[in-house]
């Protein structure tokens, strides 16, 4: 009786480490030698295409002449990384924000530049300031986030913006937690913080 139970053990085993088993599946374009090496992002990539479900739109503030008319938007992306998904030392997503702004005057004096900031305003970043095409483009790694476009005297890096809000806009994630136009707010128009 163990003897017959060692030659179906024995078989059973046999039957496990014979059968043929699926391999990974390679895309076409990835060449299948081990002596090619090629990065894992030809693998494994992140949607780096801009969508614009999660664009920004900057909302003019009409405190600065020659900026009521002007409209914007930001646009979002994953960052770039080597391992698919980029992500900053506190665990959030890395995103590459580009910003562009139409049908806004030059200044007379002084450049407009962006900033990110938190929701709370306690941490900021300078993004840049706008080129001649109204355009700049930085990196932010928050969840909820907003984008700022103001007025400064001079291209001097600071950090901390100094002169007036021209623009503002809102992270898709952060317009979820707006009160406006809810509960004890209901009375309050949406369309008067910019939001539609």
């Amino acid at each position: 009786m163990i003897m017959v139970r060692h030659a179906l053990f024995g078989l059973g085993l046999l039957v496990v480490f014979t059968s043929p088993t699926k391999s990974a599946v390679v895309p076409a374009n990835i060449p299948s030698s081990p002596n090619v090496l090629i990065p894992c992002s030809a693998v494994i990539t992140a949607p780096l295409a801009v969508s614009d479900y999660y664009a920004i739109e900057m909302v003019p503030t009409k405190r600065v002449p020659g900026t009521g008319l002007a409209t914007g938007k930001g646009s979002v992306r994953f960052a770039r990384s080597p391992f698919g998904v980029a992500v900053s030392t506190r665990g959030s997503y890395v995103y590459d924000l580009s910003l562009s702004i139409d049908r806004i005057k030059p200044p007379r004096s002084g450049v407009y530049t962006a900033w990110a900031s938190s929701p709370n305003l306690d941490e900021i970043v300078r993004l840049g300031v706008l080129d001649a095409d109204t355009v700049t483009s930085g990196r932010v790694d928050w969840n909820k986030f907003l984008v700022l476009v103001t007025l400064e005297p001079s291209t001097e890096v600071t950090n901390r913006w100094l002169g007036p809000v021209v623009m503002r806009g809102m992270s898709r994630s952060g317009m979820m937690h707006t009160l406006a136009g809810h509960g004890p707010y209901e009375n309050e128009p949406c369309l008067k913080y910019g939001f539609k």
